[in-house]
């Protein structure tokens, strides 16, 4: 059996998660699971270069180097963990922590840090990673990439089905009957927006089951105007981050922000999530069946709520499918590591919007 291993930090920045899957072209199952909490300076750090996409160049390299040696500890703790010796892993496919996206204009490029040589090094396995950017040379967006998973995992095809991954940012992918490729892009923010509102206002890390939005009202207007934003209405392909998404997003809507109540502003922002995901839905030319949820947004009991009282579709977690949906992109890079170091090409043009089907990711050997 060959194992692979996935790493990330998502836009969120709140952990590293870490996956041992066992791969074949007709078998991915999920063996064992690590979260690594990061140290709160360098999660501070990440997180203000994020937000103020600036930085001397010395210290975005330290934070590179630092970073690296975090993923590479939690890769380790995943070993230890799995009783899975060592030499039976066949690579790390390693997304990386997003600190800058631009998939518009001219000069697409994006980038991802935590060293992937560092990484192969620490580790001593082979490691893929850099997996948006030959996408973006060929005239693709770099990402969303989870459709490519959404496809592998919950493919049905009697029934046209919207996958959601909630992370920082939502993405959508439809898959299934009228779907011969799968189809995928960027919707607006998903848990972004919410988390650093109430970071600001109740020092929490997050809305826990939207337990403090449940408790406010919706803003109409307010959520008319953002839902007026120029990347929510955008036609795919498309892919943002939080380099767009973030409070001073919020600084659009001054006038209404300014007039409404901290615990509405929450509510208002939690409604943005499923009133764009139904949007969405909406503009699908194919009648979609069923919604399956996944990310870290998917044990918020409030958003799942909302999608359907959006929508009016039947919607299940991917853990009704027997994948948890914490682990859905851990999976994804565990995946798209198997793809490359087995040399398959992935056709990415529905997804990106990619001119051909390409090798995604490069390999360092350890």
């Amino acid at each position: 059996m060959s194992y692979f291993i996935g790493l990330l930090s998502g836009t969120s920045v709140d952990s590293i998660d870490a996956a041992i899957v066992s791969i074949n072209e007709n078998h991915i199952k999920l063996i064992e699971t690590h979260e690594h909490s990061f140290s709160s300076e360098l999660q501070s750090e990440i997180q203000e270069l994020i937000k103020s996409q600036s930085i001397n160049l010395g210290n975005l390299l330290n934070i590179d180097a630092r970073l690296a040696d975090e993923f590479s500890m939690a890769v380790k703790h995943l070993i230890e963990k799995s009783e899975i010796p060592k030499s039976n892993i066949i690579a790390i496919g390693s997304h990386g922590q997003t600190i800058f996206h631009q998939p518009y204009g001219g000069q697409k490029n994006t980038l991802q840090i935590g060293s992937l040589h560092r990484i192969a090094a620490s580790t001593d396995l082979s490691v893929i990673g850099n997996f948006r950017n030959l996408d973006m040379a060929y005239g693709g967006q770099g990402a969303p990439l989870a459709p490519i998973i959404h496809r592998k995992l919950f493919f049905q095809a009697e029934l046209n089905t919207a996958v959601i991954n909630l992370g920082g940012i939502t993405n959508i992918s439809f898959i299934g009957k009228d779907y011969i490729k799968p189809l995928g892009f960027d919707v607006g923010p998903a848990n972004c927006l919410i988390d650093e509102w109430i970071a600001i206002h109740k020092k929490k890390a997050y809305d826990n089951n939207g337990e403090w939005a449940k408790q406010g009202q919706l803003n109409q207007t307010l959520l008319e105007k953002m839902m007026n934003d120029e990347f929510i209405l955008k036609p795919y392909p498309k892919s943002s981050g939080r380099e767009y998404f973030n409070l001073n997003w919020l600084n659009n809507f001054e006038r209404e922000v300014s007039q409404t109540s901290k615990v509405d502003i929450q509510t208002t922002l939690t409604h943005l999530i499923a009133s764009s995901i139904a949007l969405a839905i909406q503009k699908q030319p194919h009648k979609i069946n069923t919604i399956i949820i996944t990310g870290g947004g998917a044990c918020n009991g409030f958003i799942k709520q909302l999608i359907y009282d959006y929508t009016h579709i039947t919607t299940h977690t991917s853990e009704y499918y027997g994948f948890k949906p914490q682990w859905i992109e851990s999976i994804l890079f565990a995946y798209l590591a198997y793809k490359r170091i087995n040399h398959k090409k992935i056709e990415l043009s529905s997804i990106t919007g990619s001119s051909k089907p390409i090798l995604v990711g490069d390999i360092i050997e350890s």
